[in-house]
């Protein structure tokens, strides 16, 4: 009912009075709506921070979308929990960091769009991490290899896991092993079930190996 009223009063233009009943009805997504649309833009944001509500905060990013402010737009669409709108956003306008702070925490899809964004700017490094990351690990370790980055190359090697490809995974090793990074070679070779192999660059190279994955190493007895 009070959401009723709050709607018949706003269209009446009584504003003060259908922002308390959207209050009381807990439609903080209109009270945002309508204080933007009077200017309260201040206290428009203070509700959505304070509230924390989604439509609330989408409502106020639209609000900035459409004043061109895309800094404020980009932060409150994320705060919504639309990602999808944030990134876009975000990629539109060059915002390349808040691009990947947010693309780790969506979707795979939304990773391998935005590896897919990073390789045609050129940052190879937020490519190779989302392609990674977004379950395409050909493709990251393809990247690593060719522009040798080492390091991503021990991310995404690092906790073979099931349906991972092997194929991909005896790259990393050989790419590990012509570089000298022995020891982390011996771990992919574990979670590769390889341990003859492992055993055997451990003891010819003496490598630090953990003491779980030396465990793993060790015969069972009988």
């Amino acid at each position: 009912m009070n959401k009723w009223w709050a709607q018949y009063l706003e269209a009446q233009g009584i504003v003060q009075e259908a922002l308390e009943f959207y209050r009381e009805a807990k439609d903080f997504g209109s009270c945002v709506r309508l204080l933007c649309s009077i200017g309260e833009v201040q206290n428009a944001s203070k509700l959505a921070l304070n509230t924390n509500d989604a439509q609330a905060c989408f409502h106020l990013a639209r609000y900035y979308e459409n004043e061109n402010n895309m800094g404020e737009a980009i932060l409150y669409y994320s705060k919504s929990s639309r990602l999808h709108h944030a990134i876009r956003l975000a990629k539109e306008h060059g915002f390349d960091q808040q691009v990947m702070t947010m693309s780790l925490i969506s979707s795979k899809p939304i990773m391998i769009q935005s590896a897919t964004y990073f390789e045609r700017k050129g940052k190879m490094d937020k490519a190779v991490q989302l392609y990674s990351r977004g379950g395409n690990k050909r493709r990251a370790m393809d990247m690593a290899m060719k522009y040798n980055l080492s390091n991503m190359i021990e991310d995404i090697s690092g906790g073979v896991g099931e349906g991972d490809d092997p194929d991909v995974m005896q790259s990393s090793v050989d790419f590990l092993m012509n570089g000298g990074q022995y020891e982390k070679a011996v771990e992919i070779m574990i979670g590769l079930n390889k341990f003859e192999d492992a055993l055997q660059v451990a003891e010819t190279k003496n490598c630090d190996i953990k003491e779980e994955l030396v465990m793993k190493l060790i015969p069972k007895a009988g």
